[in-house]
């Protein structure tokens, strides 16, 4: 049987600032390919019933006024343990791409969120030869959305990091390592202490908008749970508000619509259960800390930080000094918001990639800063 597909947006719209108005500048940096592909209907799928194998999907490409067929990602599901499913997406590169890569990627979001977040660096990063692994965590997309409870329902640290063990075993990943790409709230947080763990799973990662240090704090839609005196118990979960409003740019309405869909169906109680419990069992700055004594260790897998600075939840004038003590590198996207993968897709791909590519290490503090690995201090 075909493999199951979730269908892009459905918006033409030019992408818009916040305030509304057409950033022309930006529409003429944007690949049109690469917005047209992500943001209308596809006409038909073709999947393969070989999970090895890539799958396409035709859509409407507005430029050209005619069908294009473009990579896309199949879904999967598997079990991570106690019961417990993760839904994920499988981006293959096109059978005769050049430069496939060795080394696999898997995509992790931050709460409220979910694998669709990443269909469009998927597809950009298949068209660069990467295999890749976007999956939704435990209360989130297409997964599971257990009670709060024991196990992987605990919704901490502990469980996420035995579910992603399940995951990578499920999945045939646990055998050599992967490079992991991360975004937001909780799951990196919990992902970056199991890496500090487990080392050698993993060659490279790369943090996007995630908060990381003590100044970090969380968005209101999050922070309603942390009220004093138990007034955050029960309180409605805004997902879609979240992912709205700390970007640059509009999304449009038929991607907050993917993003709400968790939150808005059958299992929605579950859903905004589960977001609840993940911010009540991770104090921020508590979590921060954690990771950045985790991090000290040497023989861990090289880091990137990929930062949109107009992030309107997370300031990045304390990810400089972050980096400098986990010796991590630094990349600013100006004029980006909260999540670079949606604002400027071909743009974040290609540091993704460039940083996967690269042999180079991180040397002194300035190269940090500007953003840029200029030479090779010979360090782990």
């Amino acid at each position: 049987a075909l493999a199951s597909l979730r269908a892009p947006s459905a918006s033409m719209r030019a992408s818009t600032r916040r305030t509304g108005h057409t950033d022309a500048g930006r529409k003429m940096m944007m690949s049109a390919r690469t917005r047209n592909a992500s943001a209308s209907l596809p006409t038909t799928t073709r999947a393969s019933a070989d999970a090895d194998a890539p799958t396409y999907t035709k859509i409407f490409d507005a430029t050209t006024g005619q069908d294009v067929e473009v990579l896309w990602q199949s879904v999967h599901a598997v079990d991570v343990g106690d019961g417990a499913t993760w839904s994920y997406r499988k981006g293959v590169p096109a059978e005769d791409c050049a430069t496939l890569k060795s080394t696999k990627i898997v995509f992790a979001h931050g709460l409220g969120a979910c694998a669709y977040t990443f269909r469009n660096v998927q597809r950009a990063l298949q068209e660069r030869g990467f295999t890749s692994y976007a999956f939704d965590a435990t209360g989130h997309g297409d997964s599971s959305k257990p009670a709060p409870g024991r196990g992987v329902a605990g919704y901490d640290a502990a469980a996420t990091g035995a579910a992603l063990e399940g995951f990578l075993t499920a999945t045939g990943l646990a055998s050599e390592p992967v490079d992991l790409v991360m975004h937001g709230f909780v799951i990196p947080q919990h992902v970056l202490l199991y890496v500090a763990k487990n080392p050698k799973k993993f060659r490279r990662v790369v943090l996007m908008n995630t908060p990381l240090t003590n100044a970090h704090a969380y968005p209101p839609q999050m922070a309603t749970f942390t009220r004093p005196f138990g007034m955050g118990k029960g309180a409605a979960f805004d997902a879609a508000g979240y992912l709205y409003n700390g970007n640059e740019f509009a999304l449009p309405g038929e991607v907050l619509e993917e993003y709400e869909k968790p939150y808005s169906g059958a299992q929605a109680e579950a859903a905004r259960a589960a977001a609840e419990a993940y911010v009540t069992k991770c104090d921020l700055k508590k979590v921060s800390k954690q990771v950045i004594d985790a991090l000290q260790s040497r023989g861990l897998p090289k880091i990137r930080v990929i930062w949109g600075t107009a992030d309107r939840y997370l300031d990045d004038a304390t990810i400089y000094d972050w980096c400098s003590d986990v010796r991590a590198s630094f990349s600013a996207m100006r004029k980006v918001g909260h999540m670079p993968q949606e604002d400027f897709v071909d743009e974040t791909a290609a540091r993704i990639a460039d940083f996967l590519d690269s042999d180079l290490k991180v040397s002194a503090l300035s190269s940090v800063r500007v953003g840029k690995i200029t030479s090779d201090d010979g360090q782990g």
